[in-house]
């Protein structure tokens, strides 16, 4: 269990590869959040998208282009 006051999101994080401001914004968001996120194995084809399960603090989330982040059911307690 999560220590108090270290609440975890689900999302699934897509980018299209073409897309060199998603990814941008995504390389950067790696680079700051790395170490507080839990990330699956990329689920997409790679070669036109990448598709990851990614577990973080809400705040995290919030810091992606909406289009690129798809909210998941909590996992239970």
């Amino acid at each position: 269990m999560a220590p108090a006051g270290d609440a975890r999101a689900r999302a699934t994080v897509t980018v299209t590869i073409d897309n060199e401001r998603d990814i941008a914004a995504l390389n950067a968001w790696l680079r700051r959040w790395g170490p507080r996120i839990r990330c699956s194995d990329n689920q997409g084809c790679g070669c036109c998208m990448d598709v990851w399960r990614v577990e973080a603090p809400p705040e995290a989330f919030s810091e992606l282009p909406a289009d690129m982040v798809a909210p998941l059911p909590s996992a239970p307690a």
